[in-house]
Order: structure tokens, then C-alpha cells, then sequence
């Protein structure tokens, strides 16, 4: 996933430069995608214009060979071939959002790596060194009815290190591999400088469960409550200076009903709702004809619960930017379905068929059913015509044993050349 949130890092790191906020970030990062991808909405526009055509043709088909499902996809390839419309069209601006909303979610999770410009190895080393903290205060607090607090294992037993480690004891830590010998020193000194961290730590209070598991957002809030002196200096200041809020709410916090906090899922089911009902009122208005399948009118409907349970189980940095691609989405949907009416989808339907038929192009649907029908021709491509020009330059009419002996000669010589491209052995059938 952090292959993905790389190139969006760059657009969200230029976009924080911009405004010093993430929160505002978060906003104009979406509307930044927004403008970039916008020629793919258009392009699924004047797909969907396309299916709307020939929805009377496809009804056809279903009534035909309603009983055949291979012969109805072959014949369903062939017309949304000949019309150049892609059986997937549709799906790619939803497919594309998920790989923006999963980048998102890698992107607020670690801004230090992805936003700022310290040192990669610091971050990883102070997320780790957090991580390490976090496993032993628990395992401290768990570990023994008299003893739960690292003060009190010191007063008691003297070296801690040599307590925790114990064969009987460590049983009991159950820190045996989960912590490297070093790993588990490096944090033993640490505790012994702060006093009392090992208790911060294990407050579910101050250190909510969400947050254990994000070691760089839980950075932020270390400092916040002043506990991260044992942090580097580099970390200590990037994140001091880092304004990781929005309208002053930490964006690392996780709604929940008894916060304000809240208002951010009920936001992001309300705005993905609306986005639902205006995209339905323009498909029936435009194209009145047309009939959404049933899993297509269940999925637009299920979009705003999902939109629901996403703002709760992830950060409010994540529901806020949930909340603005919905609205932009909406504002979008508005403006391509009043300039990008039936008519001028049409003709621009119509340009791009006359360019691409110029150029001698042929569609990506196209393409696809040539695919098809080779395979199903032993890998020859099947002639218009079972015609052959003889040696005056005259077409003549071949027999079936002829067309066979032509398709034979065929195979092997596209045999042959993918045999001579990649060295392989050569026999002729």
C-alpha cells in the first residue's frame, strides 16, 4: 500500500506547503484529484450515454437467449463492440476512489513519512521505539496483582530488566519474543529516565486502544501531554510544528458516539446519501429508458453505509476527506449532467467515432471480440470473406478444405514467429 500513497504523499505534501493546516490539506488535496480525473468522468458520461442507446438492444438479447448465458456474452461482446462502449466503464471511477480512499488511509496514518521532510529512518526508528513502549507498560500493568507499575518493580526487586526476564517472570510478561534483548534494555532505560511513563502508556484514558496500533499519530499525542523527551530532536520538532488539526480536533482521533467527534460519520453518510439520489435523478431524467440492475441500484444505496462505517472505524482526518470527495463528487455530478447533456454527449460520441475511424483505430471492445474470436479459431482470426485472389488478381470462392488448409498455414506461421522471438524449437503441424 505505501508503493500507492507514495505519488498521492507528493500531491498532499505540496498541499499542506501550501496552507500549513492538514485538515485544509485534506480539502484541497481532493479537489486537486478531483480536477485531474475529471476527463474520466467524462468519459464514463459518454459511456453511459452509449449503454442507454442500445439498452433496447440489450433487452433483446436477454429475451433471446435469456437460457443460453455463453451465447447471450458473446452476442452482448459483439454489441458493445460494434458501439464501442467498455462492459467496465462504470466501474472505474469507483475503482479509482478506493485506491485514493486506501492511499488516504496510509497517508493520514503516517504523515510524518509521507508529508514532512525528516530523516525516514528517524520516523521508523521513534514508530518502533513507541510500539516497544506501548507492549512492555502493558505487559507491566498485566503481569502482576502487586506489581503493575514500573516504579513499583523498581522499589521492590531493584533491576527490572533482570525481574521482567526471570524464566518464572517472563512467563507471566509473556514478553519473550515480542521484544529483542536489546529492544527490551533500550526500553527499560527509558523508563528509568521518565518515571511514571510506563503508567501514561497504559491509560486507556489518555491513550485511547485506536491509537495503539498507529505509532505516528500517537506520536503526536505524546508530545501533546508532554511525554516525549526520550523522542529524537528532529521528530520532537517536525511534530511540534506539524499542524495535524482541522477546526481544532486532532485528525488522529477516532469518532465515537459520546464525542462531537461524531457529527463526522452523520456528515459522511448524509453528503454520500445525497450524492446517491442527485446521480439517480439524472440517470432516469437523461435516460428514462434505462434500467438499473438490481446489485447496481443495491451497491449505490449501500455507498453511504460504507461511507458510515469508514468515518467511524478510521480516523477523523480520513471521515473528513470521505466528506469532501462526497461533496465535490456532488458539485461534480451537477455540473457534467448540465453541460454534458444527452445531446452534446452525442456528438461528442460522434467525433470521436469519426477520429477514430481516420486514424484506422480500432476500440479497446473491439480488440477484445478480435481476442475472442481467435481463440475460438484455433488463434487465426476468422475471415470476412472465404475468399482468395488467384494469380490474375481475381477473387474466387474457397471450399471448406481450403479455408482449413489457409487457417492451418496461418497458425503455424504465427507459431513460427513467436517460436523465432523467443528461441524456442520450431516443428510445423
Amino acid at each position: 500500500m505505501s508503493v500507492i500513497a507514495i505519488p498521492f504523499g507528493w500531491i498532499m505534501k505540496l498541499c499542506y506547503l501550501l496552507v500549513k493546516n492538514y485538515g485544509v490539506a485534506l480539502v484541497l488535496f481532493t479537489f486537486i484529484t478531483k480536477i485531474l480525473l475529471f476527463p474520466l468522468t467524462i468519459k464514463q458520461q459518454k459511456s453511459t450515454a452509449k449503454t442507454a442507446k442500445i439498452n433496447p438492444k440489450i433487452q433483446e438479447l436477454k429475451k433471446k437467449y435469456g437460457n443460453n448465458q455463453e451465447k447471450y456474452n458473446e452476442e452482448l461482446t459483439k454489441l458493445y463492440a460494434e458501439n464501442d462502449i467498455s462492459m467496465t466503464g462504470g466501474c472505474l471511477p469507483m475503482l479509482v476512489n478506493f485506491i485514493l480512499l486506501f492511499a488516504m488511509i496510509e497517508i493520514i496514518y503516517a504523515p510524518l513519512t509521507y508529508v514532512t521532510d525528516v530523516n525516514k529512518d528517524k520516523v521508523e526508528k521513534a514508530g518502533g521505539l513507541v510500539s516497544n513502549l506501548m507492549t512492555v507498560s502493558t505487559e507491566i500493568k498485566a503481569g502482576d496483582d502487586d506489581l503493575n507499575t514500573y516504579s513499583e518493580i523498581k522499589t521492590i526487586k531493584g533491576d527490572v530488566y533482570k525481574f521482567i526476564t526471570d524464566e518464572d517472570n517472563s512467563k507471566q510478561f509473556k514478553l519473550t519474543g515480542k521484544l529483542s534483548d536489546g529492544d527490551l534494555k533500550e526500553v527499560v532505560g527509558i523508563l528509568d529516565e521518565n518515571p511514571g511513563l510506563d503508567e501514561y502508556f497504559a491509560d486507556e484514558d489518555k491513550v485511547t486502544p485506536n491509537l495503539r496500533t498507529r505509532p505516528q499519530l500517537l506520536i503526536f499525542r505524546i508530545l501533546e501531554d508532554g511525554k516525549g523527551d526520550f523522542l529524537d530532536q528532529e521528530i520532537k520538532d517536525t511534530a511540534a510544528d506539524f499542524n495535524y488539526e482541522m477546526f481544532g480536533v486532532f485528525l488522529g482521533d477516532y469518532p465515537s458516539w459520546k464525542s462531537k467527534l461524531v457529527l463526522i460519520p452523520i456528515l459522511s453518510l448524509v453528503f454520500q446519501l445525497l450524492v446517491t439520489v442527485i446521480s439517480q435523478y439524472f440517470t432516469k431524467k437523461n435516460n428514462p429508458g434505462v434500467q438499473m440492475g438490481g446489485a447496481m441500484n443495491i451497491l449505490l444505496y449501500v455507498m453511504p453505509l460504507i461511507s458510515f462505517w469508514i468515518a467511524f472505524r478510521f480516523p477523523a482526518g480520513i471521515g473528513i476527506y470521505w466528506i469532501a470527495q462526497s461533496i465535490f463528487i456532488l458539485i461534480q455530478t451537477i455540473i457534467v449532467n448540465k453541460i454534458y447533456t444527452p445531446e452534446y454527449i452525442d456528438k461528442l460520441n460522434a467525433k470521436d467515432a469519426a477520429k477514430r475511424k481516420k486514424k484506422g483505430k480500432k476500440s479497446f471492445m473491439e480488440r477484445a471480440l478480435e481476442a475472442q474470436q481467435m481463440q475460438a479459431n484455433g488463434g487465426v482470426m476468422p475471415q470476412k470473406k472465404a475468399v482468395e485472389k488467384d494469380e490474375d488478381g481475381e477473387e474466387k470462392k474457397l471450399s471448406k478444405a481450403e479455408i482449413k488448409e489457409l487457417q492451418r498455414k496461418r497458425l503455424n506461421e504465427a507459431r513460427k514467429r513467436m517460436a523465432e522471438k523467443y528461441g524456442d524449437d520450431y516443428t510445423e503441424d
